[in-house]
Parts: C-alpha cells; structure tokens; sequence
C-alpha cells in the first residue's frame, strides 16, 4: 500500500538522500530556502579523505592480525560448549536411570543438573 510518501527523501542529521528503490537518480533535487530558488541541482559528492583511509588501512590490518588468534579462541569455546552439553545430557541419561530404580533421590537432582548444564551450554 502506497501511502504517497516520495521515493527519495533527504535526510538533514547524515547530509545524504536516502533512494527507497535502487533506480534513482543520480541528480537529486534539494529545497534552498524561502527566498532562493525553490529547487536546485545538487551532484553527489564522491570526495574521501585520508584519516578515513588510513582507519580503514589499519582495521583491516587489525582484522588480519588478530584473525587466527580468533579462530583460536573460537574453536575451544566451540569445545567447551559441545563438552559440557555432552556431560550435561549424559548427568540426565543417568538421573533418569537412577530415577526408575530405588535410588530416585540420587537421580532427581542428577537429571536437574544435567539438564541446568546442557541448556547453559546451548544458551
């Protein structure tokens, strides 16, 4: 439903147009004021600077450094969490085999361990 909004709309707080369709106009239209032309011209401005492209410059380096520590990092979360959701489902098997045989006042709080642990572990 189209509730008559324009297809491109300025935005005063970024300094930019924002196109709703990916078809816009590469020439947009701005108004001035109450006294100057009601609309202008205005080209895009394709202008960069070189304190943006030496933070990006040393992001990606950053990036690229601290990359396999990262990884490293990442892989023994991984297993930490596969272990403990393995233990926990295990405390669970096993409190519930204890539940079903005379000793069910060592499986109720086994299996509420067990099962404390897995869904910490896949939390």
């Amino acid at each position: 439903m189209n509730q008559g909004q324009s297809k491109i709309t300025w935005h005063r707080t970024t300094d930019r147009f924002r196109a709703r369709d990916p078809v816009a106009t590469r020439v947009r239209r701005r108004a001035d004021g109450p006294f100057g032309p009601a609309f202008q011209d205005v080209e895009p401005r394709n202008s960069w600077s070189w304190g943006l492209t030496l933070v990006a410059l040393f992001g990606s380096l950053w990036f690229l450094i601290t990359l396999p520590f990262r990884l490293v990092f990442w892989i023994i979360a991984w297993l930490g969490r596969l272990t403990g959701a393995a233990l926990g489902f295990s405390f669970m098997v096993v409190g519930i085999a204890l539940l079903a045989g005379p000793l069910y006042i060592i499986g109720i709080p086994l299996f509420l361990v067990g099962l404390v642990v897995t869904l910490r572990c896949l939390e």
